[in-house]
């Protein structure tokens, strides 16, 4: 089973946690450095640990090809978790927005009474670590702490999907008893 790659997803939790909590902007991207790292580490323990079971092997290994297709379905893989952790750990540079405060504007207002839109340039500040947008990417504009969310729920369905082809493999269909 995929207990060690399943340890690690535990600590990309952890490591979203204290993402949310932290408004230091220096300690915020060494957090996130972390969580990024871990995202991907899933995968080579997986690989290497969980994978010295011959059948656990197998069956990454198969899953591992798909999550590196062009199937939609696993773009969160090939787009966040490989590209951004290379990114880190390669270059030192993020796809998030590197400063603590976000400047945001609201381009129009509808008037009371449904009279035609107006343009307004009001900006406001967001602080205190409440939106750290991605820069460029499928996730444009979202907040990395989002995604890195989703990025987790993809590996728990795919460490899922693992553990219930290996139990299938093993000792056959199950769903009878």
């Amino acid at each position: 089973m995929t207990y060690k790659a399943r340890e690690v997803l535990g600590d990309c939790r952890l490591a979203l946690s204290l993402l949310e909590e932290e408004t230091d902007s220096q300690r915020w991207r060494i957090y996130w450095v972390a969580a990024v790292a871990l995202i991907r580490i899933v995968g080579h323990v997986l690989d290497k640990v969980d994978g010295d079971d011959p059948v656990i092997k197998q069956v990454a290994s198969a899953a591992f090809r798909r999550w590196k297709s062009a199937d939609p379905e696993h773009e969160i893989f090939r787009e966040f978790i490989e590209h951004e952790r290379n990114n880190l750990l390669k270059e030192y540079h993020s796809e998030v927005y590197p400063l603590g405060e976000v400047s945001v504007v609201e381009p129009t207002a509808q008037p009371p009474g449904g009279a035609d839109p107006v343009k307004s340039c009001h900006t406001a500040e967001i602080g205190e670590n409440i939106y750290r947008p991605l820069l460029d990417g499928p996730w444009e504009g979202e907040d990395a702490r989002d995604v890195l969310t989703e990025a987790i729920e993809w590996w728990r369905q795919q460490l899922k999907a693992i553990d219930e082809e290996v139990m299938r493999q093993k000792f056959g269909d199950t769903t009878s008893l």
